[in-house]
C-alpha cells in the first residue's frame, strides 16, 4: 500500500504560523527597546513631539500637530510618560511655546499637560522652582481664551495643594507675587461668561480660602490682599444658574457646594457685611439660599441625599440665620425661606423611615441641624412671624414643627401660635 501523501498546504500552514510567531516576537522585542517605562507608548515618537513643539514657531500650527499633543496629553496620565517628559526637558520646550506663539489651542493643550504632570507631587515640586516658567504661565491669565485659562486654574488647585502640606512652597511665594493673579482672578468672575471658567475660579478661591495661615489669615487674604469678591460671585452665580434652572448636575452641585463654602468663609470677616448692605447686594444674595433651597424640596433633587446636597441645604440656612443675627433681615422677609425649610425638615424625617443605612447618618446629621435652626428661628421670632411661617405650609409639616418647639420655647408662647392658626 502506497504512503499517504499529506495535503500540500497542511505541510506548509505550520512553517507560516511559526514565522509568523518568529516575527511576531522580534518585533516585540523592538518595541521594548523604543516603549517608556512599563508603557506601551513610543518614546521616539514623543521625542518627535517635542520637536515638533519647538518649532512651532517656524513651521506653524496645523492639524495633524494638534491630533498628537491631544494624544500626548491623554498619555499624561501614566505616571511613565510624566517622568519621561520631565527627564527630556519638557518644561523647557514648554516654556519656549508659551513665549512663541499666539496660538490659543497650543496654549491650552500645553497647560493642560502641564497640569497632567502637576498631579505627581514630585513634579509639583520641581516646577515650583521653575520661577521663570510660572511667571509666563501666570502672565497667560491675561488671555482672553477660556479653555486656556480653565487649564491654568487646574494646575494652580494643584498648587494650593503644595502649599496647604509645605506653607513654606515656593508655590505660594510665586502666587503671592503674581500681580495677573491679584488682578485677573476677581474680573474674571464679574465678567466672564464662561460657565466652565466660573467654576473653576469658585474651586480655586474656594479651595485657597480654606488654607489657613498664622495670624488668622487664609491663603485668599494673602494672594488677593482686599480684593472685593462679593459683587463678582453674585454676578457668577446668576450666570452659571439661570433662573429656570430647576434641576442640578453633579458639576452643578460641586459649583452651589464651592461657592457656598466660600461665601461662608467670606461672611466671617466684616467686609463682606459692609458690601452686603451696598445697592441691591443684599436682595440678590438673598435669592441664592431661597433657589437652592427651593429645588430642594422636589425630592428627586434631594435624594439620595449626599454630602454635597446635606452642605448646600446646610450653608443656605445658616447663611439665613447669620444674617437674622446681625439684623440684616427681618423675619417677614425669609417667611418662605423659613416654611420651605420646614418642609425639608419634614421631608427628611419621613425619608429617614425608608431610605438605606448608607445615607443615614447624612441625613441625622443634616436633619439635626435643621431641626436646631426651627428652634432658634422660633426663639427671636413673634409669635405672629411664626404664625406667617408656619401658615404657608400643610398641616403635617406644621403639626411636626410645632412638636419641635415643645419644651424648647415657652409653652405660653406656643399655646398662643397654635391659636393664631387656622384649625385644618
Amino acid at each position: 500500500m502506497s504512503e499517504i501523501q499529506e495535503p500540500e498546504s497542511n505541510k506548509v500552514e505550520p512553517n507560516v504560523v511559526l514565522e509568523a510567531q518568529e516575527v511576531a516576537e522580534s518585533e516585540i522585542e523592538k518595541l521594548k527597546g523604543d516603549t517608556v517605562g512599563e508603557t506601551l507608548y513610543s518614546s521616539k515618537w514623543i521625542i518627535n513631539i517635542l520637536l515638533s513643539i519647538s518649532k512651532v514657531h517656524e513651521d506653524g500650527w496645523n492639524e495633524k500637530l494638534e491630533s498628537d499633543l491631544c494624544t500626548l496629553w491623554d498619555m499624561t496620565t501614566e505616571l511613565d510618560i510624566v517622568q519621561f517628559l520631565v527627564d527630556h526637558d519638557f518644561f523647557q520646550i514648554a516654556e519656549f511655546a508659551l513665549n512663541s506663539s499666539e496660538e490659543p489651542r497650543l496654549m491650552e493643550i500645553i497647560l493642560g499637560i502641564i497640569g497632567n504632570m502637576a498631579c505627581v507631587p514630585s513634579v509639583l515640586d520641581v516646577l515650583g522652582e521653575k520661577e521663570e516658567l510660572l511667571e509666563t504661565i501666570l502672565r497667560h491669565l491675561s488671555s482672553e481664551d477660556s479653555a486656556t485659562l480653565v487649564q491654568i486654574l487646574r494646575l494652580l488647585r494643584s498648587a494650593l495643594w503644595n502649599i496647604q502640606t509645605n506653607p513654606d512652597s515656593k508655590w505660594r511665594i510665586n502666587l503671592r507675587n503674581s500681580t495677573f493673579l491679584r488682578e485677573v482672578v476677581p474680573f474674571i468672575l464679574k465678567s466672564s461668561t464662561n460657565e466652565e471658567l466660573l467654576i473653576a475660579t469658585t474651586s480655586f478661591l474656594r479651595s485657597s480660602v480654606e488654607i489657613d495661615l498664622p495670624f488668622g489669615k487664609t491663603l485668599l487674604d494673602e494672594l488677593f490682599e482686599s480684593s472685593s469678591f462679593l459683587p463678582g460671585m453674585l454676578e457668577s452665580f446668576e450666570e452659571v444658574l439661570p433662573q429656570d434652572e430647576d434641576h442640578y448636575s453633579p458639576s452643578t452641585l460641586k459649583y452651589l457646594e464651592d461657592w457656598l463654602e466660600l461665601f461662608s468663609n467670606l461672611r466671617k470677616g466684616h467686609q463682606v457685611h459692609q458690601e452686603i448692605l451696598q445697592e441691591d447686594n443684599l436682595t440678590r444674595t438673598v435669592e441664592i439660599p431661597r433657589r437652592i433651597l427651593t429645588s430642594f424640596i422636589v425630592p428627586w433633587n434631594l435624594y439620595p441625599l449626599d454630602e454635597t446636597k446635606a452642605s448646600c441645604v446646610h450653608r443656605c440656612a445658616e447663611m439665613i440665620l447669620d444674617f437674622r443675627w446681625k439684623g440684616l433681615l427681618r423675619a417677614d422677609s425669609t417667611a418662605d425661606i423659613d416654611a420651605t425649610i420646614l418642609k425639608i425638615i419634614s421631608s427628611i424625617h419621613t425619608a429617614m423611615k425608608e431610605e438605606e443605612e448608607d445615607s443615614e447618618e447624612t441625613m441625622e446629621e443634616l436633619l439635626k441641624y435643621l431641626e436646631g435652626y426651627w428652634i432658634e428661628v422660633a426663639k427671636i421670632s413673634s409669635i405672629d412671624e411664626i404664625i406667617k411661617i408656619l401658615r404657608i405650609n400643610e398641616k403635617t409639616v406644621v403639626d411636626h414643627a410645632i412638636n419641635l418647639l415643645k419644651s424648647k420655647i415657652p409653652g405660653e408662647k406656643i399655646n398662643d401660635v397654635m391659636d393664631g392658626l387656622p384649625s385644618k
